[in-house]
């Protein structure tokens, strides 16, 4: 990823609240949120669409992935947030710290267990300050880390055998499953705890499927799919 050294100090500055220094920044109101680490800005009329900058959240088809966009639109869709751009992205994308008042969206996802921190590009003395909050809301199982066999979402867009992410290390063993793929013989989803909302399967026979599974092989609602108690789960789905 290129970096533009004036904006990465503007980025310092914000993240750690020290006075503004000049720096490629500008508002609009957010129109769309694609994602929970991808929107859509109106800026002047012209429809600018920003990658969230040091942050990684769940794909959609993944575990939290639906969660983790409504968490992002509850916070700005509608809003006018400032934009500070980091750099452009190999598919045109902005890439750029997203702030509403003095809520700074990337930091907040992380703190509230709805993203990680990507190490890959977040690079800068800030982003050990969010690694931290990281740790803390995994911990506290916050949000996606309620999962325990969660994955990253750089280790599930290469669909080999993805890694549980693990305090004080960037793997472990686990994989997440997947409940939209199924798992072989060993059923079309997981039962091993609470893990999936009705948001999580594309369809609602996928979604029954699931059910009906872990209703024979653990003998309750594991997953609390059902909510009127009728046998028939997830009836929104298409």
């Amino acid at each position: 990823m290129k970096r533009h050294i004036p904006e990465f100090a503007c980025l310092m500055a914000l993240t750690l609240f020290l006075s503004p220094v000049p720096c490629l920044a500008w508002k609009g109101e957010v129109v769309h949120v694609a994602d929970g680490d991808t929107i859509t800005v109106d800026r002047n009329g012209q429809r600018v669409k920003v990658r969230l900058y040091g942050i990684d959240t769940p794909e959609r088809s993944q575990y939290y992935g639906q969660n983790a966009k409504e968490f992002t639109s509850s916070q700005v869709m509608g809003k006018t947030v400032e934009i500070r751009e980091a750099d452009t992205d190999r598919y045109g994308r902005t890439v750029a710290l997203v702030s509403v008042g003095d809520l700074i969206l990337n930091r907040h996802l992380v703190e509230y267990g709805y993203a990680w921190v990507y190490d890959r590009y977040c690079k800068h003395d800030f982003c050990l300050e969010w690694k931290a909050l990281e740790t803390r809301a995994r911990q506290e199982k916050r949000g996606l880390w309620k999962n325990p066999n969660v994955i990253s979402p750089w280790d599930y867009r290469h669909g080999g055998a993805a890694k549980r992410s693990s305090p004080g290390s960037r793997s472990g063993t686990r994989s997440e499953k997947r409940p939209v793929r199924g798992t072989g013989a060993k059923g079309p989803c997981d039962c091993s705890g609470n893990l999936y909302n009705c948001s999580d399967f594309r369809t609602q026979r996928e979604a029954q499927a699931c059910f009906d599974h872990c209703r024979k092989v653990t003998g309750t609602d594991v997953h609390r799919l059902d909510r009127d108690k009728d046998g028939v789960v997830c009836e929104s789905l298409p």
